[in-house]
């Protein structure tokens, strides 16, 4: 399948140096290349494009605008921001906007992996409608206790980063949202960023703090109060699955980054639950009787939804450029047979969390069975069928046999 791609920059000697870096792409990729805001709308208007990439500094329509306006008028196209390491300010203007960034001078590598990585999952994820959710989306809700303790934090001169950290690490919405930002291509990182002290360490606090009070990278949760206290408990539930996940790959000595990316894992593994309880929360109780009938949740979420909560965390962190073996985690978490792995690793880990642990508030319980049940097959195949029992102490919080 071909991809739709867009390029936008105001000087023809960058579109030129694009053309010919890419020319090794054009079997895959179809381009076309376009000096303004206003004539790449055009363009869209008589072919939309897969991907839109944009430089942000240009006269007229700059780019934070032009992705905007793409935003409003294509929700499902993907929207990646090119521009210089000194244009932080306006960087952050695309926190929105934009689903990935990279910074001038732009390698190949760079760019295809960034546009690749955003469209690797769109197979999995054949409704339409999921896909124009996904993508459309700006930010995920945050409940308005932790959004405020953490206005209250950002302000205080005496807070400290692990004090800020260990607040945006109590919801799954802003930990997404700072690790894509820390872990995009502008901050040219050597090492991926998978914890929220990391990002706080990489981003300071005046760009966090710019971020929450002024780009709103987060928005506080406004709907009733039950359906608030049951976003109060995803996100508890987030924090319980990834530390057990961390704490099993400690146990099995996963070496690093084994254990930092399983945790990453754990805390995104509901961010699929999350938007669809944020999107469509009235349909949640068609999911909970199909499951009180014997349905598995792959199957009453795919009937309900078009797809199950792992597929869509997987499309969206996929969009956002977390890595592979994270996306990969969060995937086939539910059911890892699924996946292409036969290595313990983040998948073995939060599968057995999710499958040992405490049930997800929006699915359960269900009586007379787990509605995750360990894949022993999987664990047969990556060599830990036999280490289910200490596993299931470590679940428990007893020390193993």
């Amino acid at each position: 399948m071909t991809v739709k791609v867009l390029f936008v920059d105001d000087e023809p000697n960058v579109l030129l140096g694009l053309r010919r870096m890419l020319h090794g792409m054009r079997r895959e990729w179809d381009m076309r290349f376009v000096e303004s805001g206003e004539a790449a709308l055009a363009a869209l208007e008589q072919s939309p494009a897969d991907v839109v990439v944009s430089d942000m500094r240009m006269p007229g329509m700059d780019g934070a605008a032009l992705l905007d306006e793409v935003h409003r008028r294509y929700p499902d196209t993907v929207r990646v921001i090119l521009s210089g390491h000194s244009d932080t300010d306006y960087v952050l203007r695309t926190v929105g906007p934009a689903h990935q960034y990279l910074a001038k001078p732009c390698g190949q590598d760079a760019l295809v992996s960034v546009v690749r990585r955003a469209i690797a999952h769109r197979p999995r994820l054949m409704s339409p409608r999921l896909r124009g959710l996904l993508t459309a989306l700006r930010h995920l809700p945050t409940p308005p206790d932790i959004y405020f303790q953490l206005i209250e934090l950002l302000n205080s001169p005496s807070s400290s980063p692990a004090q800020v950290a260990d607040v945006i690490s109590r919801d799954v919405a802003m930990t997404a949202e700072i690790l894509k930002l820390t872990n995009s291509a502008y901050f040219a990182l050597l090492r991926d960023v998978t914890s929220p002290l990391q990002a706080v360490r990489v981003l300071g606090f005046e760009t966090l703090r710019t971020l929450v009070l002024r780009t709103g990278i987060c928005r506080h949760f406004q709907g009733n109060r039950e359906l608030a206290r049951i976003l109060d408990q995803l996100n508890a539930h987030s924090q319980s699955i990834a530390r057990l996940a961390r704490t099993l790959a400690n146990l099995e000595r996963l070496g690093a980054p084994g254990p930092e990316q399983t945790l990453c894992a754990g805390m995104l593994g509901d961010i699929g639950t999350l938007v669809l309880f944020d999107q469509l929360p009235a349909e949640f109780h068609r999911v909970r009787r199909l499951l009180d009938g014997g349905a598995s949740i792959i199957d009453a979420e795919r009937e309900v939804f078009g797809a199950s909560h792992a597929e869509l965390g997987a499309y969206l962190l996929g969009l956002w450029g977390f890595c592979d073996t994270v996306v990969g985690a969060v995937a086939y978490h539910l059911a890892p047979s699924a996946g292409l792995s036969r290595d313990p690793g983040p998948l073995t880990m939060l599968h057995a969390a999710v499958a040992l642990g405490p049930e997800s508030p929006v699915h359960g319980p269900v009586s007379g069975r787990s509605l995750i049940p360990l894949d022993e097959a999987y664990l047969a195949d990556v060599g830990c069928l036999d280490k289910i029992a200490a596993w299931r102490a470590a679940a428990a919080g007893r020390p193993a046999e």
